[in-house]
C-alpha cells in the first residue's frame, strides 16, 4: 500500500511536511478561498456612453438616466404632485356621485329571444 501511494506522488505518511513551495503554494490557494471576493467591474456607464456616442445622442441623452444614484428629489416632486392631482380629482368628482337609488319596475317587461340564424 505504501508503494501505490508514493507511486501517485504523495508522501506515504501524513505527518512528513511538505516542502517550501508547495507550503507556499498551498497557503496562497487558502489565503484566495478566505478573501472577501472582489466585486466585478461596472461595466454599464461605459457601454451607454458607446452607446450615446454611436446613436448621436439619440440614446442616454439625458443625464438622470446615466447617473450612479437615482434622482430621489424628482421622484419625490412627481409622486406629490400625482398625489395632489388625484385628490383634486376626487374632491370634484365626489358630490356628482350622489346616492344610489332602488329602482322598482311599474310592470314586468317581456323579454324577447332572439333567436340565432
Amino acid at each position: 500500500m505504501s508503494d501505490a501511494s508514493e507511486q501517485d506522488g504523495l508522501p506515504s505518511s501524513p505527518d512528513k511536511e511538505l516542502d517550501a513551495t508547495a507550503e507556499t503554494a498551498v497557503r496562497d490557494m487558502l489565503r484566495g478561498a478566505l478573501s472577501e471576493p472582489e466585486a466585478p467591474p461596472d461595466l454599464t456607464r461605459g457601454v451607454q456612453q458607446k452607446l450615446r456616442v454611436r446613436s448621436g445622442g439619440k440614446f442616454y441623452a439625458d443625464g438622470w438616466s446615466t447617473v450612479k444614484h437615482p434622482p430621489l428629489n424628482t421622484y419625490l416632486i412627481t409622486s406629490l404632485m400625482m398625489l395632489f392631482a388625484t385628490g383634486v380629482i376626487y374632491a370634484l368628482l365626489a358630490p356628482l356621485a350622489g346616492a344610489p337609488e332602488v329602482v322598482r319596475p311599474s310592470k314586468p317587461v317581456n323579454v324577447q329571444i332572439v333567436p340565432q340564424p
